[in-house]
């Protein structure tokens, strides 16, 4: 798949997900919530080296839990977090289980996994358009925060 196909399907995706225009990573989470019926933990996992695996979602039997690498910046965090949540909202706990990814790299974790999802190839199609998706949220936040910031010096008003 290329990424022009990527991002209709991530547009089609957003569109479906029923965003308002002033989203935020919290209201995403909720509204995640609120359609799968549970809980989802978001924690930093500083074991995760951010080279191999940035992120992993794990679905569990009475919740979900997102964790993700140390990251740079607030804004990598937030990616991150969105490539998961982007996952979540494309149904793809629907088509991929993977023991090996709990094993490998969380052999200690005392939660029963049920699936989970983490990044494994930049090419595979699936992730190419969670990234996608991703991408279009950050936009979307990025957007709604635009509009909350006090407008220094009128510059709309001065450049329209």
């Amino acid at each position: 798949m290329n990424y022009r196909e990527a991002r209709k399907i991530a547009r089609r995706a957003e569109h479906s997900f029923g965003l308002p225009g002033d989203a935020t990573l919290r209201f995403i989470q909720d509204k995640l919530e609120m359609q799968r019926g549970r809980p989802i933990t978001v924690d930093e996992l500083p074991g995760l080296s951010g080279s191999e695996l940035c992120g992993v979602w794990l679905i569990c039997a009475d919740r979900d839990i997102v964790l993700h690498a140390p990251a740079k910046s607030s804004w990598h965090r937030q990616q991150i977090i969105l490539h998961e949540f982007s996952h979540m909202i494309l149904r793809h706990d629907l088509e991929v289980s993977s023991e090996e990814l709990v094993t490998a790299f969380l052999p200690d974790l005392g939660v029963d996994v049920l699936r989970a999802l983490g990044r494994s190839s930049y090419t595979d199609d699936s992730e190419v358009t969670a990234e996608a998706l991703a991408d279009q949220l950050a936009t979307r936040i990025i957007n709604s925060a635009v509009g909350s910031l006090p407008e220094p010096l009128a510059f709309r008003r001065v450049f329209g």
